[in-house]
């Protein structure tokens, strides 16, 4: 089943507009998220990936290189499906840990 995904408003979203991405970069970005709607199921049932047992949080890290500047990016992120037998998942959390300038 492929999820809708819905990144939160207030935090995720204008967190992901602001990281210091190329027009390329942003393209990767979006086809990776697109991935993990396409994927969600292996996702949601590792429990290796749950933030404590019985949460409805798990991590995704998304790893990729940013072709303008060639900077690697490892951007994880905190999803959570309470919302999945409606077919949502929700980016609660993200963070860019390349520890690259301008962050």
């Amino acid at each position: 089943m492929a999820y809708f995904l819905e990144l939160h408003e207030a935090t995720v979203l204008p967190y992901l507009f602001n990281l210091d991405l190329s027009r390329e970069g942003r393209v990767i970005l979006a086809r990776l998220l697109h991935e993990i709607r396409a994927h969600a199921e292996s996702y949601i049932n590792s429990p290796e990936r749950r933030l404590a047992p019985g949460s409805d949080c798990f991590w995704v890290d998304l790893i990729f290189r940013d072709p303008g500047p060639q900077v690697i990016h490892r951007l994880r992120l905190i999803l959570s499906d309470a919302a999945a037998p409606y077919g949502v998942l929700r980016v609660v959390y993200a963070e860019d840990e390349t520890g690259a300038p301008g962050r």
